[in-house]
């Protein structure tokens, strides 16, 4: 019996896959995904961007998002920079945007888009572990079922968006680790913590502090998602031997979040990701796309995990149905590859310069990461330069002076508190990402 037939197949149901999905589904295409688990279950990557609204609503998906009730988020609150006092930015301030974005429950968020898919006609199948994936001539899928039967599919072309499993990714040894971002994140959940209030109410709080920086998320559920980033290379014995001890005494030199937790309680496992930042040498082959973690990961410290995730997994779906209506594949795939590449290293320079204006010469973490952002991501930072000024070429001098002229506007921007003045501050934008949906 010849094994069933789609025009795309998706290796996972994350936001990536299930936003591929639900879009190939809008323009009639004939879709397999592909889950390992069963929904609903537990991420990490609570907080959410305003920016990434615009896709929920050209997806359909927004008034079950809004039906959840999770907690809206109005934007973020920094103890970061040579001030210890915090400063915040909100997403009202964005010109035609939206004023609130969501922090989200994940194991609700993703069942949500993984139902919203299959409403639009994808074939959502979950406790599926894709096994083998084969293209010769068109692409074959072995994959295992909950019952343990060996299942197979074929299809024109396939999405690969396993998320950090990077499916394809592992096997073709494409991904890249940034020696930049070599942490690891050790998180659990509080109940009875002092959230923020007032003016900054709904708030993600991160706070930076010797070893590294904390994430601080309110949840509809009642908890609170505490998360410290800290050097993979100093503290993964610790992490290995006792993570919850270690969590703790990482809390206890955070004050701002330490105050916050004096009366809360612990009411989860502490869990731990390791060396997360990595990017891919390809993000498409000659008949796959990457999306999402699948093909990159950077540093959590703006949220923009989900962001990426969904707005590639538009991307891969876009692209394939130009390539599906005829157009021809190579050219479509180098385009994908570009556009969703720039998007992530404009994410990705403004995270070096971020991490470059936290202050303290006594840190480990923050001295560590400034001699690497004078040496590693010289080719980002080259990158970065060509991205501003739309030059071919740049001497070392006109490069120094433009790395200092955008070093001065985000110190500016920070001591004003005004996260609409930083350099690529529009990257948070709804209007960026209507841009990216028109493919302007």
């Amino acid at each position: 019996m010849s094994a069933p037939r789609y025009d795309v197949i998706v290796i996972g149901g994350g936001p990536a896959g299930s936003t591929a999905a639900g879009f190939l589904a809008l323009d009639d295409r004939r879709v397999l995904v592909l889950e390992k688990e069963r929904l609903p279950r537990y991420h990490i990557g609570e907080s959410l961007l305003s920016a990434t609204l615009p896709i929920f609503d050209a997806l359909g998906v927004m008034p079950a998002i809004e039906k959840a009730g999770f907690i809206r988020k109005p934007g973020g609150t920094f103890v970061w920079g040579r001030d210890a006092d915090p400063w915040s930015f909100y997403f009202r301030d964005d010109p035609g945007g939206r004023p609130h974005a969501f922090h989200v429950v994940r194991a609700e968020f993703d069942h949500i888009l993984f139902k919203h898919a299959g409403q639009l006609g994808a074939d959502m199948r979950e406790q599926h572990r894709v096994r083998e994936v084969r293209a010769d001539g068109d692409v074959q899928v072995t994959a295992v079922n909950a019952a343990g039967e060996v299942v197979e599919f074929a299809a024109d072309y396939l999405i690969d968006a396993s998320g950090q499993d990077a499916f394809l990714g592992r096997r073709d040894d494409l991904r890249q680790f940034n020696p930049f971002f070599k942490n690891l994140a050790i998180f659990g959940y509080f109940t009875d913590a002092e959230r923020l209030s007032g003016a900054v109410e709904g708030n993600i709080l991160s706070a930076a502090f010797d070893e590294g920086w904390f994430w601080f998320i309110p949840l509809h559920d009642g908890t609170t998602s505490v998360g410290a980033v800290v050097d993979a290379q100093r503290f993964a014995g610790s992490a290995a031997n006792d993570v919850e001890g270690l969590y703790r005494r990482l809390i206890s030199q955070c004050a701002p979040v330490a105050a916050r937790l004096s009366g809360g309680r612990l009411v989860s496992p502490v869990r731990v990701v390791r060396d997360y930042s990595y990017s891919s040498t390809l993000f498409h082959g000659s008949r796959f796309l990457l999306a999402g973690d699948a093909a990159c990961f950077i540093d959590p410290v703006f949220s923009t995990g989900v962001h990426l995730a969904c707005m590639s997994g538009y991307l891969a779906a876009q692209t394939l149905h130009r390539v599906l209506a005829g157009e021809a594949a190579p050219e479509c795939f180098a385009e994908y590859d570009a556009r969703y590449r720039s998007l992530f290293e404009r994410y990705l320079n403004f995270l070096y310069f971020f991490y470059d204006h936290h202050c303290d010469a006594s840190s480990y973490f923050w001295q560590a990461r400034k001699l690497l952002g004078s040496a590693a991501p010289q080719e980002a930072r080259q990158a970065f330069v060509h991205l501003i000024s739309g030059a071919a070429d740049f001497d070392d001098a006109r490069m120094a002076s433009a790395l200092a002229e955008r070093h001065e506007r985000l110190a500016e921007a920070l001591s004003r508190g005004r996260f609409s003045a930083m350099p690529d501050g529009a990257l948070f934008r709804s209007r960026s990402t209507m841009r990216e949906l028109k493919g302007d």
